[in-house]
This record gives structure tokens, C-alpha cells and sequence, in this order.
């Protein structure tokens, strides 16, 4: 654990400097699989999070529009009168106001939050992760080509430098995403692009 913190603090706090790039290195070498692993995952989430954070917040009549682009208010209009009546009897919402379209009513009998809105934010991470995966698998291909005439890297050292680099891009990106969300997906990744290969310059040997 201590070569992981060490590896992320340098991978944070360091910029034109070849001594410490080559000390993140070492660190990256020392630090386990799983710790590289975790600090993936934890990237993934991070820049996941405006995505998520968004879709939290729409209006459940919004979302199912803008997921089948069709007027939920007319489709379950039917349903409207004997869910709203079936809410009152159970008291399941004395304390706040009744939903008043039929898709709301709808959704507070069918578990909204587990049913509906969870399967949603976890295809959306299950997309986030394969995107990231196939990102920085390409990246550290890239990268090994780019060093062909240099020092090689092995591939846990060009993961780790990707993986490390990556930790104040996707703080910088994830507040931007807060306003801007999926813009700051492009963002994040010309960040890493050019942390990366800027990088990659200042290791042993080239």
C-alpha cells in the first residue's frame, strides 16, 4: 500500500522533472497488479460520476423520454387514476405531494429507484469501464510503439504511468463534467493524451 500512495503522488505531483519520473517508475513496478487494478477502477468512477450524477437528478417523466422518445404522460394516462388511489389507501406518501402524471405514479408502485434507475447507472458504468479499458490499452500500445527507438517500458510500467498520470486530469474533468457531462470525457482523455507522452519523454534513456 505505501509504493501505491507513493506512485500516486508522484503520478499527481510531478511534471518536467526526469529524476522523479523514473522514481514513479520504480514505484510502478513495486506496486501490485491489484493496486493498479484499483486505481483504474477508481478513475472510472470518478469520471462516471457527472454522467451518473445527471441522470439522478432528471425528472423520472424526463428520463423515460429521453430514453424511448415518447409521451409518457399519454401511455400510462390509463393507470393514472387507480395507481394514485391504490398510493392513498397503502399511505405510502402521506408526507409528500402525489405524483400527478400517470408514468410517476407508474413508477413509485414499480420500485423506480431498484428496477428502473439502477440497471440504467450500471450499464452505464459497465460502458464506462470497457471504454476506459479499451482506452488505456491502446494508449499503452501507442506508447510502446512510440519508445521503439528508446529504452523499452514494460507493459506495468506503461500502464502505471498511464494509470498515475491520470489522477488530477480526471479530478479537473469530473468538476467540469458537473456542467458540461460526456464533454468532459473528450477532455479527460487529450489530457492523459498529452500527460502521458509528455511524460514518456522525460523517462530513463528517452
Amino acid at each position: 500500500m505505501e509504493n501505491y500512495f507513493k506512485a500516486v503522488t508522484l503520478g499527481a505531483f510531478t511534471w518536467k522533472n526526469g529524476e522523479r519520473i523514473a522514481l514513479l517508475l520504480e514505484y510502478c513496478r513495486k506496486t501490485g497488479t491489484l493496486w493498479l487494478v484499483l486505481h483504474f477502477l477508481l478513475l472510472t468512477l470518478c469520471l462516471n460520476f457527472p454522467v451518473m450524477f445527471q441522470i439522478t437528478r432528471l425528472d423520472p417523466n424526463e428520463l423515460y423520454n429521453r430514453l424511448y422518445s415518447d409521451n409518457s404522460n399519454f401511455m400510462f394516462g390509463e393507470q393514472k387514476a387507480e395507481n394514485r388511489e391504490q398510493l392513498t389507501e397503502n399511505n405510502e406518501v402521506s408526507n409528500y405531494p402525489l405524483p400527478t402524471s400517470g408514468f410517476q405514479l407508474s413508477i413509485f408502485g414499480q420500485n423506480y429507484g431498484r428496477d428502473i434507475l439502477l440497471p440504467i447507472l450500471a450499464f452505464l458504468l459497465g460502458v464506462m469501464i470497457i471504454i476506459q479499458t479499451v482506452f488505456y490499452l491502446l494508449t499503452v500500445f501507442l506508447l510502446g510503439v512510440s519508445r521503439m527507438n528508446f529504452a523499452s517500458l514494460s507493459f506495468k510500467e506503461r500502464f502505471g504511468l498511464s494509470v498515475f498520470s491520470s489522477t488530477l486530469p480526471v479530478i479537473a474533468a469530473s468538476l467540469f463534467g458537473l456542467f458540461l457531462p460526456t464533454v468532459h470525457i473528450i477532455i479527460y482523455y487529450f489530457l492523459i493524451i498529452f500527460f502521458v507522452f509528455q511524460r514518456s519523454k522525460l523517462c530513463p534513456n528517452g
